[in-house]
């Protein structure tokens, strides 16, 4: 099958601004989970599409604001994370505010009057709960979190991230590379045998996969239930604890940039956001369940698992980044091959391109023309001995 995306779309600051018009701003994306907010009070920042954000648990529930004071517009906090108590309290002039972004109090409040009350509230963005994972969307107008995801990837979050399921791995890297590079590659097995030789061994054989595709997401699952116990190191672990998994490796998309996927008792969200044509952050928040609560076994097992987990998924998330610079690099190239090329290994990436054509309104023949007369128009350059 051709690749379906031209290089330039790769690297137009121009096409990103409609990537982020049309198919990011009225999304929901994922910023964390509630492992990242254990204790009344806690908070965590993130940066979502250059706009700084502050989550807060408060009465038992999460809120999301724009992390700016109204006062003097300071970052209300500008750590990744921390402890608030009952008020969220800018670090700056101390003003405080309630669940509801509303002042609650101001140092010296005569000196400002008059004021009328909850004239200068924090923004606040509607914040949603998937299993434990954490949404937000900067859009007022979209559908809720239920109705952006589907049924069967809501009920997916709330099965494969339940309170039982420990938090063993959480990430957040900054990549070299344009985002669709991230995505494509979690997409396809192919490189497997030369990038993660060591780690994931060698792609599955073809029978034991599958795929399903939808209008907003895709699914791939592998079978390894025939693989050898001692050749699957999560089988015995699985064995160990009492947990029966079906022994499917399941990956979902749901587009554009939402990942998610589960391995025995380990499950795991992956969210990438662009942040220039040639960055983007990805944010991991890998799981596992470690058995039945209370146990002597699971205690000591859970310790294991997290070792593991934190091992192995590292491995393998590094192993990807060292070559993305690389992908990008050549796909911003001056000069390529033409063509580009998509095997039935990487069959998940032609739906994704579609998608984003779909969403952003390019035309995948003519931006192709455009890039292969923009590579004529390059100069040559003629290496002459002597020089």
């Amino acid at each position: 099958m051709p690749q379906r995306l031209a290089p330039s779309l790769y690297t137009s600051a121009e096409h990103l601004e409609r990537e982020m018009e049309r198919m990011f701003q009225p999304g929901w994306h994922c910023i964390g989970a509630l492992s990242d907010l254990p204790n009344e009070g806690d908070y965590f920042t993130r940066t979502l599409f250059e706009k700084p954000l502050i989550c807060w648990k408060t009465g038992g529930e999460v809120h999301t604001f724009l992390n700016v004071c109204t006062h003097r517009f300071s970052l209300l906090r500008d750590k990744p994370c921390g402890h608030m108590g009952e008020h969220l309290k800018c670090q700056y002039h101390g003003w405080e505010y309630d669940c509801h972004g509303d002042t609650q109090k101001i140092p010296d409040a005569q000196s400002f009057k008059p004021m009328a009350k909850g004239e200068l509230g924090l923004r606040k963005f509607r914040t949603e709960t998937a299993g434990q994972l954490i949404f937000v969307t900067l859009n007022d107008t979209v559908g809720g979190l239920r109705e952006f995801l589907g049924d069967y990837l809501y009920d997916m979050c709330e099965r494969w991230f339940t309170p039982d399921h420990d938090l063993v791995c959480p990430l957040d890297i900054v990549h070299e590379c344009n985002w669709k590079v991230v995505i494509e590659n979690v997409l396809e097995g192919y490189h497997i045998g030369e990038v993660h030789p060591n780690s994931l061994g060698v792609y599955p054989d073809e029978k034991c996969c599958s795929h399903e595709f939808h209008e907003f997401w895709d699914l791939y699952i592998d079978d390894y239930s025939t693989v050898p116990m001692n050749a699957r190191p999560d089988r015995i672990m699985s064995k160990l604890i009492g947990y029966e998994p079906d022994y499917k490796w399941k990956h979902l998309l749901r587009y554009p940039n939402v990942v998610f996927g589960q391995m025995a008792m380990f499950t795991w969200v992956q969210m990438v956001l662009p942040v220039s044509p040639s960055e983007c952050h990805a944010m991991w928040r890998i799981f596992c369940y470690p058995g039945k609560r209370g146990r002597l076994k699971s205690r000591i097992l859970s310790k294991a698992l997290r070792f593991w987990g934190r091992r192995f998924m590292s491995k393998v998330i590094g192993e990807d980044e060292a070559v993305y610079p690389a992908v990008h690099d050549g796909i911003a190239a001056p000069m390529r091959p033409r063509g580009g090329l998509i095997s039935t290994r990487e069959e998940r990436i032609f739906p994704f391109q579609d998608y984003v054509l779909k969403m952003t309104g390019e035309d995948a023949f003519l931006t192709k023309e455009r890039d292969i007369e923009e590579e004529r128009q390059q100069p040559m350059t003629v290496a002459t001995d002597g020089d």
